[in-house]
Order: C-alpha cells, then structure tokens, then sequence
C-alpha cells in the first residue's frame, strides 16, 4: 500500500519536481511565464475538495497572468489541506496561452478498525483494537500499518498465541477519503509455561521462586497456559515473596521470554536483584508494624529513597496529629547495609497531647463566618468525628491560603490573614484554640471593560456572560473565568484557533482597574458531512436522529461530545468513539466521524440470594401469627434481547423463584419515544405467587404501560395504566371465618397512575447528601375495567445530612392511602385483601417482622393489612473500622392503619382490638460495604409492640373453620393472648432507604 502523507522532506522533493517544467534551466519556464492562463484542470476530475473550496485556495485564476510564484503557492496551499498525498503540476500551451494541468492522488485516513477470527479471551477484541494504535480520522501510512501489525503480534505473544498469522484487509471509501481496516487473524492453540531460568542474586532457592509465581499446577501436575495476567501476576507474587521476607527494594524483571516452536512451551527469563532485608522502627513513641506499613509509602513503591521516607515522615505526622499530638515531629534516619540488613529509623516526638476547642474568626465584614468555615480544614472536636479535632501547621497555613484565595478572587487585592494560637484555653490543660484575623484592605472594581476583536459572534450576548464587568470585582480569577467562557463560545461555534489575551491599567479613580481583552477568531470550520461506521444490526436511521450535527453546522466540539453521549445512552453501542477527519488539515469544512461497536445482543443473568428474618410459620396452620424465625433461599434468572429490530427496542425475561414468592415478568422498552430523549415507554407483563404475607397466599396476573417523562436530571414523571387479577387461595386464608368469603373472591383491578420521582442524592448506593422523594397517585374504577373503585395515595421522602466526613445523618418519611368510593358497604372492606397496605419489617418499621405491621384478625391475629400508613425512620451513619465497615443507629416509627382518620401518634395501646397508634423501635445495624451496595444485619427493639388475640397456635385452619362464626365465642379457651417479640433481627443487602 502507498504512503498516504509523505514526510516533510519528501513534500519539498514533490513540489520541485512539480515545479521543473516552469523551471528556467528547463528551457520552458521562460515560455510559460507570464501567459495568460485559458483554463486550469484537475486530474482526476473528482477532487477531494469541494470545487468551491479549490477555487478560493488557488492563487491561480482562469484568465489571469501565470506566474511561478503562484504555482509554487498553489501547491503548498493544496498539501496544507492535507488532503492530497502527490500533487504533480503540467502545463501546455493553447495558442498563446497556457493550460495548466494538477495531476493529484488523494490521501486516505483512518475509518473503521476491526479484528476478525477465533481468537480467545484474552486477548479480548477491544485489546487487540487497541493494540493497533490506529487514531480515528487521523492519516494512514504504511509506517502506521506496520507499526499495527507488530503491536497486534506483540499482544498476541504475551498472550501465548505465538504461531499466528495476522492479515489486514483494506476497503477503500473514494467519495469520503476513509480507509477500513480488517485485520484478520488465525492463531493455534496457547503456549504453555515452561521452567524459569533465574539470573542475579536470587537469595531463594528457584523451586522456591516457581511455587511464588504460580504457573505450575501443582495437583494436577504441568504447567498453565500463557496469558498477558499470568505473566504480570508471577511477577506481582515473586515480589510479593521478597517483601513478605522484608527485602524491600528487590528487583524482580523479566529479561526475555523464549518460545520454544517443538515443544510448544516458553521459558521465561526473569533477572533479580533480592537487595538486603530492611527493617523500619519506630523510636520515641509506640507505633505498630501495620501502622507503619499503611503510612510509610516505601512498602507500595518497593523501593527505599530519601523522598519516600519522608513522605512516610509526613503521613505520620498527620497520623499522629489526628489523634491529638498537634505538636508531632518525626524524622527519618537510614542505616547502611550491614550483613545484608539495613534499618530505616523514624525517632518520634509526638509532644503532648491537645484538643482544638475553638476557632474564632475577627476582622471579615465582606463575608460571613459560615461563609469562611466551609473552606476551612479545621476543625474542633466532636464526639462524632473528630475525637481531638483536626490541626496542625500545615492546614494552619492551608486555610490562611483558602481564606486570602476567597477574597482575592473578590477583588480584595491587598487581603492579608494573620493567625495566632493560644494552648490551655481557658486555664485547661491540653486545650487549645485558633484566632485568625482578617484585614480586607479595599476592594479593587473594574472601571471599565474594553473588548476588541469579537466579528463573528454577538458582542453585547459575549459581555452579558462576563464577570469582569464594569462596577463588579476585579480579579485575576474572574478574569481566567471570562477567558474560559469566551473561548468556550467561539470553539462551540467551530473556532478552534481562537486566542484570547488581555492587559489591565490602574483608572484614575482609586482602586479601580481599566481591562482590555483581545480576541483572535482565527478561521472558523464547519461540518462537510457526519460519517457513520460500525453499523450492523442498528438502524442508521435510528443514529441519524441522535446526531446533533449537521453538513453546514459549525464544528463544535461539545455538540460531538452530547451526541457520543446519547449515543451510548441507547444501550445499544459497546464503544463509540468519534473525531474529526484529517484534524490538522487546513480546510474550512471537516468531515465529523462516529465509529460504533455494537454491544452483544443478549444478555443472561443468573443470581443466588437468601432473606433471613422472622419469616418463617406453618402455611396450613395457625402458629406464630406474628411470625417466626426462617430462612428463605433466592434463585433469579434473567434473560433479555437488546437492540430489538435494530431500533435499540429491548424484550426481556426476568424471574424470581424462592419460597416466599414465584415470579415472572416480561416487559418490552422503547427508549426515546418519538426520537425525544425525554420520554421512554414501557410494557410489562406479569405473574406473581406470594407466600410473604403471613395471613394468606395469593396470585397474580398483571398487564401494565407506561410512558416515562423526564422532565430534568432530578426530576421524573411515570404515566401508567395497569390491569390485574388478584386472586387470595381461599385454603390459605387465616381470619374469622366470617370474613372469608368477602375477602377471599378474586377481583379485577384497572388503575391509571401517575408517579413523580426526584432524586438529588449524591449517590443511589450510598446516599451522603441530598433529597430523594417519590409521589404516586392512582384510581382505579369501573371505566378502566376494575371492580372496586378506590383511590391510592403513597408518598415519600427522604433526606441525607453529613455531619462529618463519613458520618451521616439520614431520615425517611412515608405516608399512604387507599380510600373506596361508590360503595354501599364498609369501605375498608371494599378494598381487596391484596391491594392493602401491607408492611412493616427490614426497609420500613424494624419493630415488626417482615409484612405485619397494622390490624389484626380479631380471632386469629394475624395481619389484615390497612388502608392507611405513616412511617419515620432516622438513622446514623457512622465508621466503625476501616473504610468497608460502619455502624447504623435507628429509630423507627410508625404503623399501618384502617384509616386515614384512625392515624395516630398516640404510643399506648388501649386493648387487644387497638392497633391504631403508633409504634416505636430502635437499635443498631452493621453495614459491610460492597460494591453492589452494603450488606447488613440489624437488631431492633419494639419499645411498645402490640399486643392481639390469637386463637389456639396448635390448631388447625380447618378447626378453625369448624369451630363456627365466632370461635372466641364458642371456644373461649381457644383464643390466648400474644404479642409482636420485642426483638427483631434482619440480614439483607442494600441500605434501609
């Protein structure tokens, strides 16, 4: 394949040669000179320049004088674009004038990169992508091929595939200039590890060494296949062998790895340097080995030098200064090597121990204490953070930095901060406080603003952007503000080589500044045509509509940015990668290019889980109404196809199988309804088999739509209709026999729904600040096909408060109704048994086990659900160990209700009928953190559990049943009393709220 770009060397030669048949010592030269020009042709017709663009480069024109000078400038002109790779120039004559003749080949740049062939992972296709070095747009040369071939062989290698072959495959696009390149590849099987040679000093025995690396198999006896991570990981573990024996600066290289093509092995070369054992110790003060190992960075570098010791020096000092020794002064002394041990001595003067009580700040009139606090890293002590405080010298002089910075940045040029501290504040040993006082000095104003340069854009739209504007503070900072918005503006609107300066001059008036800010616009370029490649199943239609760019727009970078970005959000896309066509050409219109890697188009999932809780009970029998401790295993399967008919439509299978519950959903999505990024629909369908309330099992047909508007990125508004079948298995129900056939006739519900959701968290996994609230009301009646009508309401929020820097103080807040219209009887009873509020448990009230919160069976006890709810939890967040471990402690409120009107706050239950008022719990919970969101186990204590009516826990449903209308009645001795257990535990996965 040919150069596409020749060096600037070969350039010169290109234009001389070009040149020599106007050359003077040609003999021709003289002839052509000064001719006038008949016409001007291109060869061959077709340009990769738009003839528009050719004739405002050519200094040479139709009916003009031809003039050497002008040809030689036609030629630079044309390579400047880069566009073209050889450019010839011939001239014959037509009479008395001249044709001029440009005999070009175009160059070719990089489009679309792939890498076929069986290879397996690893190498992945990404990394052998990678591994090219081929840049997106950017020009392709031979040297370029090459150098992708050989880093494709390199990755192969490494990776055990050394009897492989790589082919590139070129498919040319002559109207848009771009190169696709294929790299087929045809490998064999891996290479296996063969024994290491070791060379240097070893101080190990090499059997030793081979047991560190791990790439034997010891059971099953031979040696492991050869990949990229292998190779890294024996490395990592030879080392690892050296610094378990303190021989910290042990240098562990591979020399060469030798593949051996008989015997289909490769034998590693490694050279090591073992160095001598150090050891660190700590003098003047206690300090344990782990605690050196975590502050002193010579562990994590594997090497020992003065720099690193005394950032160790550094870090321990800050250690020390967190647990109060404000004063701390550590210095490290290195030992020589001495029968091949050294020693690194850190002597340790930690001083006495103080706690910062106090900070006081005087002399700030611009800005408000609060104002200054929050840019401090000071701190007093707390109990709840910082035991001691947080101080020492250096955030001492950090702050007085933060502090003249704020007020710099508002004008206050000559601010100065000044800082004294006094120790045994108010006669208390140890304690000390901090004054910082502030001069201000005047406030500096800009006088007056003079902005020159500005053509292409709106001058006074420029200026209403501005900080430095006339009569507002004068800064460098706003300054470096108003540059940045600037030039943000103009490469928005495709100036690349926008420049901006500016000077400043004191004004006659007193503190005040004269600015001028000068503007280069440079050329501005446009989009010729967007290029889409990658494609195979997608829809290029589908593409095109996300495309925020069109031919004739200005290049602007943040709008490729915000179309990569919708891009990805289909779901559909593993990679997009986007970039200008020949970027350094010197052209005014430049072809923008996305290049797309489809993701797989199925996706399958599989999970395992378990809930513990008091959860578990007889199903057919009438024992621990309020539940009992069990264990309920959880096996999730889920299958789904993305990027259904190309349209980035998805249809998927999710289901869930434990003994608390059997469920199946189906649900079909269409993101970006009518090509709107704000709305996405969404169709489900399911059935469910519950068994997680104790009083009854009860199943589930359910079809649902919806329509998703997002109205910001906080803010989300659901519309929905859904129409379900509840039925409650009548042989599973346990209540008073009187109320069964009432409550246990399957019914038919159609609701039409609206939800809002605003999420201002920090993080939906580990909320630190923020608000996050949910509003969903629905009705279902006769007219959407249901059988009951009723209103539903349930609402929440939840705030999340930082008191420190990992402590956190969060609360949740929920209230619910359901409320039947149109119904001659109880309206209590016309709401379905399954469409009650049913709660209490590990995420709403841990007073109660999971599902039994509100009123009870009269008879029987267990829970009937309510049509009314209000829940408070609060919770404090605090470290307990490291970073992976921390410690909740809670207190939940709240009930289920009959009634909206039966809501109450009252805490004493009046009789064993009495379930409306309100409960209390609290205890604490251990969270471990994982990456998947934390896993925890509380334990709760009711403060005031409810107490109820149950008749005999050794009977059965169907004594119950025979027992008649009114068992209490009949059977008096039957019913007993019993109450919710004080103590409930619970282990799940993810936050409370």
């Amino acid at each position: 394949m040919e150069a596409v770009r020749p060096p600037f060397a070969q350039v010169i030669c290109l234009v001389l040669l070009a040149l020599a048949p106007f050359h003077p010592a040609a003999g021709q030269g003289s002839r052509y000179e000064g001719r006038r020009i008949a016409t001007i042709r291109f060869e061959p017709p077709g340009q990769p320049l738009e003839a528009e663009e050719i004739k405002n480069i050519l200094p040479l024109k139709i009916g003009g004088t031809l003039r050497m000078a002008d040809v030689e400038a036609a030629i630079a002109r044309l390579f400047a674009t880069g566009r073209y790779e050889d450019i010839q120039v011939d001239a014959e004559e037509y009479g008395d004038d001249v044709i001029i003749r440009f005999v070009t080949r175009e160059s070719r740049f990089i489009g679309h990169v792939s890498v076929n062939g069986d290879v397996p992972d690893p190498p992945n296709r990404g990394q052998l992508v990678s591994a090219t070095g081929l840049q997106l747009g950017q020009p392709l040369t031979e040297e370029g091929v090459e150098r992708a071939l050989e880093g494709i062989e390199n990755l192969l290698n490494a990776n055990g595939f050394y009897e492989s072959r790589v082919k590139p495959v070129f498919r040319y696009d002559g109207d848009t200039q771009q190169m696709h390149v294929d790299f087929e590849i045809y490998t064999w099987r891996r290479a296996r590890f063969d024994r290491p040679n070791f060379k240097g000093d070893l101080k190990a025995s090499p059997d030793t060494l081979i047991g560190e690396a791990g790439w034997r198999r010891w059971l099953l006896g031979g040696w492991k296949p050869v990949t990229q991570m292998r190779v890294r990981q024996g490395l990592d573990n030879i080392r690892l062998h050296y610094e378990r024996q303190g021989r910290l600066e042990a240098k562990v290289s591979f020399e060469s790895l030798s593949y051996d093509h008989d015997t289909h092995r490769v034998i590693p070369t490694l050279e090591i340097d073992a160095g001598p054992k150090i050891e660190v110790r700590a003098f003047g003060a206690k300090l344990s080995r782990k605690l050196i190992r975590q502050h002193v960075p010579i562990f994590q570098e594997h090497t020992v030098d003065h720099a690193l010791l005394v950032e160790g020096a550094r870090n321990l000092e800050d250690y020390y200064q967190s647990q109060g020794y404000f004063d701390a002064e550590i210095e490290p002394k290195q030992q020589r090597v001495t029968n091949d041990q050294a020693t690194v001595d850190y002597l340790i003067n930690v001083g006495k121990r103080h706690k910062l009580v106090h900070i006081e700040i005087s002399g700030n009139r611009y800005f408000d204490r609060e104002t200054i606090r929050e840019r401090m890293f000071l701190r007093t002590a707390s109990l709840l953070q910082y035991r001691y405080g947080r101080f020492s010298q250096r955030l001492l002089r950090r702050d007085e930095e933060e502090i003249l910075e704020l007020y710099r940045t508002n004008g206050f040029r000559d601010a100065q901060v000044y800082s004294r501290i006094v120790d045994d504040y108010q006669g208390k040993h140890g304690d000390i406080a901090v004054y910082l006082t502030i001069e201000e000095g005047p406030q500096w104003f800009v006088n007056r603003l003079e902005v020159v340069g500005i053509k292409s854009l709106d001058v006074n739209e420029i200026r209403q952007m501005l900080s430095s504007e006339e009569g507002q503070p004068f800064s460098e900072y706003n300054v470096g503000v108003d540059r940045d918005t600037i030039l943000g503006e103009y490469f928005a609107r495709g100036f690349p080589q926008a420049t901006f300066e500016w000077s400043s001059q004191p004004a006659e008036e007193p503190h005040r500044m004269n600015l001028r800010f000068a503007i280069n616009e440079g050329q501005q370029q446009f989009v010729r045509q967007v290029l889409i490649n990658g494609l195979k199943a997608t829809s290029r239609n589908l593409v095109a509509r996300n495309i925020l760019l069109n031919p004739g727009d200005p290049l602007s970078p943040q709008r490729m940015t915000e179309t990569q970005r919708r891009l990805y959000d289909l779901g559909v896309f593993a990679k997009v990668d986007t970039a200008i066509q020949n970027p350094d050409g010197e052209t005014e219109r430049k072809y923008v290019i996305y290049d797309m890697e489809e993701a797989s188009r199925w996706s399958i999932t599989t999970g395992f889980g378990a809930e513990v809780a008091k959860i578990g009970g007889c199903r057919a029998c009438l024992e621990a109404p309020a539940g009992q401790a069990g264990f309920a295993p959880r096996f999730s399967f889920n299958v789904a196809r993305q990027n259904l008919w190309g349209l980035a439509h998805v249809l998927s299978f999710r289901s869930r199988i434990s003994t608390l519950e059997q469920r199946g959903l189906v649900t079909y999505s269409v993101p970006r309804f009518r090509n709107s990024e704000n709305w996405d629909v969404l169709f489900t369908g399911m059935y469910d088999r519950s068994f997680n309330v104790r009083t009854f099992s009860s199943r589930r047909f359910e079809g649902a739509a919806q329509l998703s508007q997002r109205i910001s990125k906080a803010e989300t508004l659901f519309y929905r209709y859904t129409y379900r079948r509840a039925a409650v298995d009548p042989d599973s129900i346990k209540i008073a026999p009187l109320l069964i056939p009432l409550l246990a006739q399957p019914v038919r519900v159609g609701v039409l729904s609206g939800s809002f959701v605003s999420d201002r968290r920090d993080d939906p996994v580990e909320p630190r600040k923020g608000v996050y609230s949910t509003l969903d009301v629905g009705v279902a009646e006769h007219i959407f096909g249901s059988q009951r009508n009723f209103v539903r309401f349930l609402g929440r929020n939840a705030t999340y408060h930082p008191l420190g820097r990992r402590v956190v103080l969060a609360r949740n807040t929920m209230l619910g109704a359901v409320q039947a219209f149109r119904y001659s009887g109880d309206p209590v009873q016309a709401v379905p048994l399954p469409e009650r509020f049913f709660s209490g448990g590990a995420v709403s009230h841990r007073g109660f086990p999971e599902q039994q919160a509100g009123p009870r069976d009269l008879v029987t006890g267990f829970p009937l659900g309510g049509t009314a709810l209000l829940f408070n939890q609060m919770e404090l967040r605090v470290p307990l160990l490291g970073e992976n471990i921390s410690g909740v402690l809670f207190h939940d409120a709240g009930n289920v209700y009959s009634g909206v009107k039966e809501i109450s706050f009252r805490v004493k239950q009046r009789n064993l009928q009495d379930f409306n008022y309100m409960i209390h719990a609290a205890g604490v919970g251990i969270r471990y953190h994982t990456p998947v969101g934390p896993l925890r186990v509380d334990f709760a204590y009711g403060l005031n559990p409810p107490r109820f009516f149950g008749f005999d826990t050794n009977a059965t449903l169907q004594e119950l049943y025979e027992a008649g209308p009114d068992p209490c009645r009949t059977q008096p001795h039957r019913c007993v009393e019993q109450r919710i257990s004080r103590f409930q535990f619970f282990f799940s996965i993810g936050q409370t709220f």
